[in-house]
């Protein structure tokens, strides 16, 4: 990371070898790791035993639960491991792995554990477009989430799922980035607060025709109503690599979210009523280090914004790394006045969340407490997939050796070759038979609020599918085993269906 892209996002570039001597006094004296593991793991009266066994056989100041740092509207315990000499940093890590060790004995299971880190380190932690947290999780096979802000608690969670020794080295590989980073009082100063629209300031700036851009200049009523500045600028002022229409230009508005938000929506009304004969989209000017954020995994960002919208169809045009700061992509929206008006007020709003660092949860009862469990299914998932590419490879092959066959024996009569091709057919009808005989079976355990919700879609789904859904006998508190029998990518299909409307639940 360069040292311009390191100030962009309002870091130290320094690591804790080089710091200033001011910046030495700002650095905590003691580099404490602090954890929060809820209570479905184990209960507080074990993990106490556990950490006064631990603490006995580690020279360390101290290992102890810790009040201060309970995540509000969570069911857990929160603890800390704090030793004020850097060079104990090993044996505090140590310590850490028989804790971990010693959890996974009393549930010998996969499981969750939060690390909590400052405000101010997040950024560093995630890297460029989130590269350095993707490769901790490659290296550990572990499922890292680093979750969005809780009002009100001052730090971070960053959630680790998989067995304790993947689990382990995770955090030994983010404590020592930060440890070589150096945490300074700041890094925990730092506080991220809710979006108010009616309070922060936006800079929105949007492209147009010349002609439209003027009429709007004209209608001050705009400005003085919602409280505004608007000006146009030229396109060569903003680094978009973008081809332009002829006499395009950019309008830009400063002034309240909110008020931006409602100057947009009259700004559209006046110019479809204005220019009937026109057709015009709405692009929006954006970082582009926005643009895999906007879009979403598998564009389920994207779509979701389409869906709120009513219909409106969004598309972000940009042949830019998102990596690159400083530069700029544009988010085009197509439809009805009422779709374009909705689109652009969301995309505007999303937008403002990134710079504020995400959106801030009210309460930590939001986080997402299925996050171990969907690590499960993803990787009951990647083994179906592996078992389907295998199978995949496998008829390749077998393709290719019947090809050769058929070259070899091209010399042959007709009627031997007619011959040929009703055995196959008669082989291959065969195989059908087997395969309905024994279909591809597996079970998927999810939460039991998902079944109550989606029982109807669920059934639905299966049909269409032609996939035999059942649940399982066995009864757990907050868990629901279901069964799916029937073709393997047809099960595939319907367990992707459970896993998008279990997101759409939570993100609710």
């Amino acid at each position: 990371m360069s040292k311009d892209q390191v100030d962009e996002q309002g870091l130290s570039a320094q690591s804790s070898r080089s710091q200033s001597p001011q910046q030495q006094q700002r650095r905590n004296k003691q580099f404490q790791i602090d954890f929060f593991i809820e209570w479905k793991y184990i209960k507080s009266d074990e993990l106490k035993n556990i950490l006064e066994d631990v603490k006995s056989q580690y020279d360390i100041k101290s290992i102890q639960l810790n009040r201060n740092n309970q995540i509000p509207g969570l069911e857990g315990t929160a603890f800390s491991i704090i030793e004020s000499d850097d060079s104990k940093l090993n044996l505090q890590l140590e310590a850490i792995n028989k804790i971990l060790s010693l959890i996974e004995q009393k549930k010998n299971q996969v499981f969750e554990m939060m690390m909590l880190i400052p405000e101010g380190t997040v950024s560093y932690l995630i890297g460029t477009s989130g590269k350095q947290i993707k490769n901790i999780q490659l290296e550990t096979k572990t499922d890292i989430v680093v979750v969005n802000a809780i009002n009100k608690f001052s730090l971070r969670s960053v959630k680790i799922a998989g067995e304790s020794n993947c689990i382990y080295n995770a955090i030994k590989l983010i404590t020592n980035k930060l440890h070589q980073r150096g945490i300074t009082e700041d890094d925990y100063l730092k506080r991220a607060e809710p979006l108010d629209p009616g309070k922060v300031i936006t800079k929105v700036q949007l492209v147009f025709l010349d002609v439209i851009i003027d009429y709007i200049l004209k209608n001050k009523e705009i400005e003085k109503k919602y409280q505004i500045k608007m000006k146009a600028k030229n396109i060569d002022e903003i680094p978009i690599k973008y081809k332009f229409k002829k006499g395009e230009e950019i309008l830009q508005l400063v002034g309240t979210l909110k008020n931006v938000q409602e100057a947009i929506k009259q700004i559209i009304h006046k110019i479809s009523s204005e220019f009937k004969k026109l057709e015009f989209d709405i692009r929006v000017v954006m970082p582009a280090n926005f643009a895999s954020k906007l879009i979403g995994a598998k564009g389920c960002q994207i779509k979701e914004l389409a869906n709120k919208s009513k219909g409106a169809q969004i598309k972000v045009m940009s042949d830019k790394d998102d990596s690159d700061i400083g530069l700029y992509c544009l988010v085009q929206v197509i439809g009805s006045v009422e779709r374009k008006q909705e689109a652009t007020v969301l995309i505007l709003e999303q937008i403002e969340c990134f710079k504020n660092g995400g959106p801030v949860l009210e309460s930590g009862k939001y986080i997402n407490e299925n996050h171990g469990q969907e690590f499960k299914n993803n990787m009951q998932i990647q083994d179906m997939k592996q078992k389907m590419l295998d199978q995949n490879n496998q008829l390749i092959r077998q393709k290719s050796s019947s090809s050769r066959s058929i070259r070899r024996l091209r010399s042959r009569s007709e009627s031997n070759k007619r011959h040929k091709k009703s055995k196959k057919s008669r082989s291959t009808s065969s195989n059908k038979r087997k395969i309905k005989q024994n279909p591809f079976q597996t079970k998927l355990v999810v939460p039991t609020y998902l079944i109550e919700q989606i029982k109807k879609k669920l059934n639905r789904i299966g049909r269409e599918e032609g996939v035999y859904i059942k649940g399982d006998d066995r009864e757990f508190r907050d868990e629901f085993v279901l069964k799916l029998r029937g073709e393997m990518k047809n099960c595939l299909t319907v367990i992707q269906h459970i896993l998008i409307e279990q997101c759409k639940l939570q993100r609710r």
